[in-house]
Parts: C-alpha cells; sequence; structure tokens
C-alpha cells in the first residue's frame, strides 16, 4: 500500500529500519535462540532459564521475519516515521493543500 509522509510530503512505499524487518535479523535472532537452547545450561546455570531466554529471542524473530514481509513504517524519502495511508482523510487533506499529484499507477 502506498504512503504519504506528512513530513515531506513522499509519496510511495515505506522501508523498514535497521533491525525492524530485517529478515537476516530475524534468522540470526532464531540461531542465536538454538544456540541458547543447546547450551544453555553452561550459560545460563539453568535450563529453564535457559528456554525462557530462548523463547524471547526467538519470538523477536519470528516478529522481525514476518514483518520483513510488510511494508515498512519509515519514509523511503526523509527516514522519519511519519507515513500514513494514502487513502486517508488526512492524507487527502495533505495533498489539496500542497497540490500534489498522484501518480496514476498509485490511485488505483
Amino acid at each position: 500500500m502506498q504512503k504519504l509522509c506528512t513530513k515531506c510530503n513522499f509519496i510511495g512505499k515505506g522501508k523498514h529500519g535497521l533491525f525492524s524487518g530485517n529478515i537476516y535479523f530475524g534468522i540470526l535472532e532464531i540461531i542465536v535462540a538454538v544456540i541458547i537452547v543447546v547450551t544453555g545450561e553452561r550459560l545460563l546455570q539453568s535450563y529453564a532459564y535457559a528456554a525462557v531466554v530462548a523463547a524471547i529471542v526467538a519470538i523477536a524473530g519470528i516478529i522481525n521475519i514476518i514483518d520483513s514481509f510488510s511494508d515498512g513504517r519509515l519514509c523511503s524519502n526523509c527516514g522519519k516515521d511519519k507515513l500514513i495511508p494514502l487513502d486517508s482523510l488526512q492524507a487527502d487533506e495533505i495533498i489539496k493543500k500542497n497540490n500534489l499529484s498522484v501518480p496514476e499507477d498509485i490511485e488505483s
């Protein structure tokens, strides 16, 4: 879905930050979770603690992997987290106020 940046009036898709929505970082978190489970008793002196820590890290990794398939939340132009859906009322007001042109392939 195309979005409008309220800061710089950019129209387009958002991008992800360094860690948010990064599939490689998500995979790394899953690998770390497996390592924690395998070596957990040596690292944390208790397998129960290791399992809890590994579960938290694995969940974060899964969320990052899933998030990597969605649109980003940062503006591709200015990098700010000020994107709103292009079909919202606020976007319509900004488009009219600033006399912005929306490309036709985006409108549909």
